[in-house]
C-alpha cells in the first residue's frame, strides 16, 4: 500500500498548489456558497417545485403505464400448453415497435419534467439575484424572488429549448439502457472473460462520463437562457465558454457544494434511518424484536437519501444559477465601463 500514499501525497500536493494559485477563485466560491445559502434561507417556498414536479412524473408514470398494458396487449392471444387458463400474446413487428417508442418516450418526458423542474428554481434564483436588495426584507435577507416566473417562462418563452435538451438526455439514456442489454447479452457469451469485462466496464464509464457531462451542460444552458432568453443552443455555447474562462471557480463552486451536499444529504439519511429504526421497535420492545431489521433500515435509508438528494439540488442550482448571474453582471458592467449593481451584500462583503 505504499504507492497508495504516495499517491495520495502528490494529489495532496498538487490540490494545496491549486488552492494557492487560485485562491482568489477559492474566495469567490465560498462567497457564492453563501450567497446560495442566503437564497435559499429567502425563498423557503421554492421546496414546494419539486414536490409539483414529483406528482406530475407520478401521473404521467401511471398514464404511461396504462398506455404500455394496452400496447401490450395488441397481438395474437393463444392459450399456454401448461394451463388452459393462461394466455399468451404474440407480439408482431409493428407491437415491439410501438413498445420501443413508447419507452423511449418515457425518457424524454420523464427528462424534460426534470429539466422544468430546474428551470423554476433557476429563474427563482435569477429573480433573487437582479431583484432590489437596497430595502431589507422583514426576515432581514434583502432580495426577492419570483417562483412563479419559472412556471410562466417554461411554457411561454423555452418550452421547445427544454424539449430539445430533454431530447438529448433521452437518447443518452436509450444508448445506455442499450448498451446494458447488449452488455450482459456479450458478457454471457464470452464466458465471463475478464478482457471482455474490461472492455464493458471502461465503456460503461465512458458513457456515464458523457451523461454526466451532457446533463451539467443542459443546467448551465438553462441557467444562461434563464438569463438571455436565449434558443438553447446559443446559450449552451455561450455558458460552455464562459465555464472554459472561469473553470476554477466553477470547479471549486462544485467541489464545495457537493461536500455540503452530501453531508446534509447522509445526516438527513441517517437521521431518519434513526427514527425509523426507534418505530419499528427495535430499541423499544426488547421482549418483541424484529429478526431481520437490516432490510426495513436499508430501505428507510435509501428511500430518505433519494428524497433529501432531490430536495438538496436546489441548493445545487441555486450556486450554479448566482454564480453564472455573478459572472454575466460582471462582464456586462465591464463592458459598459459601469459598476456592477446587482450584487448582493454577501457576496460583496465577503469579497
Amino acid at each position: 500500500m505504499g504507492w497508495v500514499m504516495w499517491i495520495a501525497i502528490v494529489l495532496a500536493v498538487v490540490y494545496f498548489f491549486l488552492v494557492i494559485c487560485f485562491f482568489r477563485s477559492l474566495r469567490v466560491a465560498i462567497a457564492i456558497i453563501e450567497t446560495a445559502a442566503d437564497f435559499f434561507a429567502d425563498t423557503k417556498r421554492v421546496v414546494l417545485v419539486p414536490i409539483f414536479y414529483f406528482f406530475v412524473g407520478l401521473v404521467i408514470f401511471m398514464v404511461w403505464v396504462a398506455a404500455a398494458v394496452n400496447v401490450g396487449s395488441i397481438g395474437k392471444i393463444t392459450p399456454q400448453a401448461i394451463s388452459i387458463q393462461d394466455r399468451n400474446v404474440e407480439w408482431s413487428d409493428m407491437t415491439y415497435y410501438k413498445m420501443y417508442f413508447m419507452v423511449f418516450g418515457l425518457f424524454w418526458i420523464l427528462n424534460f419534467v426534470i429539466a422544468c423542474n430546474e428551470f423554476a428554481v433557476i429563474c427563482a434564483a435569477a429573480t433573487w439575484y437582479f431583484s432590489n436588495k437596497e430595502t431589507p426584507d422583514d426576515d432581514g435577507i434583502p432580495g426577492d424572488s419570483d417562483v412563479s416566473s419559472g412556471f410562466w417562462w417554461t411554457f411561454r418563452y423555452h418550452f421547445g429549448s427544454l424539449a430539445f435538451g430533454s431530447l438529448l438526455c433521452a437518447i443518452v439514456t436509450t444508448i445506455r439502457v442499450v448498451f446494458e442489454y447488449v452488455g450482459e447479452k456479450v458478457a454471457g457469451a464470452s464466458g465471463n472473460n475478464q478482457f471482455t469485462t474490461c472492455l464493458l466496464a471502461s465503456v460503461r464509464c465512458c458513457l456515464d462520463c458523457f451523461d454526466r457531462f451532457l446533463r451539467y451542460i443542459n443546467r448551465n444552458a438553462y441557467i444562461y437562457m434563464a438569463i438571455s432568453s436565449e434558443s438553447f443552443c446559443t446559450s449552451a455555447i455561450n455558458s460552455f465558454v464562459l465555464i472554459l474562462k472561469n473553470a476554477m471557480k466553477f470547479g471549486f463552486v462544485e467541489t464545495i457544494s457537493e461536500v455540503f451536499m452530501f453531508l446534509a444529504k447522509f445526516c438527513i439519511a441517517v437521521s431518519t434511518t434513526f427514527c425509523g429504526f426507534m418505530l419499528l421497535g427495535i430499541m423499544v420492545n426488547e421482549e418483541e424484536p424484529i429478526n431481520n431489521p437490516f432490510i426495513p433500515v436499508a430501505a428507510i435509508f435509501g428511500f430518505s437519501y433519494l428524497v433529501a438528494s432531490v430536495f438538496i439540488s436546489i441548493f445545487d442550482i441555486g450556486a450554479n444559477t448566482i454564480l453564472q448571474c455573478y459572472l454575466i453582471d460582471l462582464d456586462v458592467a465591464k463592458q459598459n465601463n459601469l459598476e456592477p449593481t446587482h450584487i448582493p451584500p454577501t457576496l460583496t462583503n465577503f469579497l
